[in-house]
């Protein structure tokens, strides 16, 4: 009984306390008030234009992908596939972070995790313009996983390494083939 308390108080406090972020017609709400528009790029596929209410670019999310080994599932993922979007800035010379943006199974928008990375590091400020401070903050915090394990993937894959172990025969019925 104690346990279900303490989840139903946890789940309760989370709701509470968690910022509604909704997407309506590229409009991002954050708790009903409008915070930027995240409007998805003509030009390229699964990437989007983040910017203010008055127009200003502010973000531009770039869809990457790589593949690696060590993600295979030959049920779900058979090619190793691992996505990801590089945050880069207005003018596209600059990237900021790397995250990976999670849907849900609910109809969840994945842009909304975006939203609230920005809302929550107070990266964005409310005239729609960037708080530059805050936003090397979230850089570090979130950093540059992806392309880090890219690059590693790429690095290993040409050079891979075989340890044989040499081991006496043991005592008893041994059959050697290829010796």
């Amino acid at each position: 009984m104690k346990k279900f308390i303490l989840g139903s108080m946890l789940i309760i406090s989370c709701l509470a306390f968690g910022q509604k972020v909704k997407i309506k017609k590229d409009i991002a709400y954050v708790d009903g008030k409008e915070y930027v528009k995240v409007l998805p790029d003509p030009a390229a596929r699964v990437c989007y234009n983040i910017t203010s209410l008055n127009g200003n670019d502010l973000f531009y999310l770039k869809y990457n992908t790589y593949n690696d080994p060590m993600q295979v599932d030959y049920k779900t993922n058979p090619d190793g596939s691992v996505g990801y979007f590089e945050v880069l800035s207005a003018d596209l010379d600059t990237v900021y972070f790397e995250t990976f943006l999670t849907g849900c199974l609910m109809g969840c928008d994945r842009r909304e995790n975006i939203v609230k990375m920005l809302f929550a590091s107070k990266a964005v400020k409310d005239d729609g313009t960037i708080d530059l401070a805050k936003l090397e903050i979230l850089s570090k915090k979130v950093g540059f996983e992806y392309s880090r394990k890219r690059d590693e993937v790429k690095g290993t894959s040409n050079s891979n390494t075989v340890i044989i172990k040499e081991s006496r025969p043991r005592s008893g019925f041994n059959i050697s083939l290829g010796r």
